[in-house]
């Protein structure tokens, strides 16, 4: 039996299933009461805390019998929808403090993917790093990007190189320019976990929230660290009313 799904169907679908992962009350929402009793009809079990956006519940319910008295039995149905629309939307706004503009510098060099470097040049380009690192100490990260740089001309092939140098590009607030050094380095290393950590930072800098939750619970995962776990948690919130977004509205 085939799928009815097309692949960019089953791309959103995994991203809902994420979601239920890190916040299976979700699955709470009278609207996805069908995919609860899927779970539990396998033995499965939903927490029964409910999430946030049922709390407004209660004030719905009290001002029902008010409007009934006002507009009669007819008009109770369209009373009991109009609240519940105005709390959905009271509830569904994405957390857009971090977000900035995007970088729209020429792209930074990259080196040539081909080339395979000797020992010789390993080391000179492990001394460029060593330079780059105590730029960053010293909060040059121009300096440091520079650095950074002539390490991946010289050795191309450091996964790790093109993770730092994206490193530097976050702090200064160029997430593209990040996103495409870590793009790299997960070509050249997809357990990466430094390049999922900080292309998880940039994505969310630019407003793009599951991927940013993503690449962050991928980083976590790989190697936890506790900045990466916060800015994941920080993300999470965002990609919750993405869903509610594109899915209950």
């Amino acid at each position: 039996m085939s799928i009815p799904f097309k692949p960019e169907h089953l791309a959103q679908l995994k991203i809902f299933v994420d979601l239920c992962m890190v916040d299976p009350t979700i699955l709470n929402r009278p609207e996805l009461s069908f995919i609860k009793s899927f779970v539990e009809h396998f033995g499965g079990k939903v927490p029964k805390d409910e999430p946030s956006c049922k709390k407004p519940e209660s004030a719905n319910v009290s001002k029902e019998p008010e409007a009934e008295a006002e507009l009669g039995p007819e008009s109770e149905p369209e009373t009991a929808a109009e609240p519940q629309a105005e709390i959905e939307e009271s509830d569904l706004e994405l957390d857009m403090s971090d977000v900035i503009e995007p970088d729209t510098d020429t792209p930074q060099k990259m080196g040539n993917p081909t080339l395979q470097p000797t020992k010789e040049e390993i080391a000179e380009s492990q001394g460029k790093r060593a330079e780059a690192i105590s730029a960053f100490v010293e909060k040059d990260y121009e300096g440091a990007i520079q650095l950074y740089t002539e390490a991946i001309l010289i050795n191309p092939q450091a996964s790790l190189l093109y993770a730092k140098r994206g490193h530097m590009y976050l702090l200064l607030n160029k997430p593209n320019a990040c996103i495409r050094d870590c793009n790299r380095a997960v070509e050249l290393n997809p357990d990466s976990a430094a390049a999922h950590k900080f292309r998880g930072r940039a994505y969310h800098l630019l407003g793009k929230f599951e991927e940013a939750a993503n690449d962050l619970r991928l980083a976590c995962k790989f190697d936890y660290d506790d900045e990466a776990d916060e800015w994941l948690r920080a993300a999470t919130p965002n990609v919750s009313t993405f869903i509610s977004v594109c899915y209950f509205v």
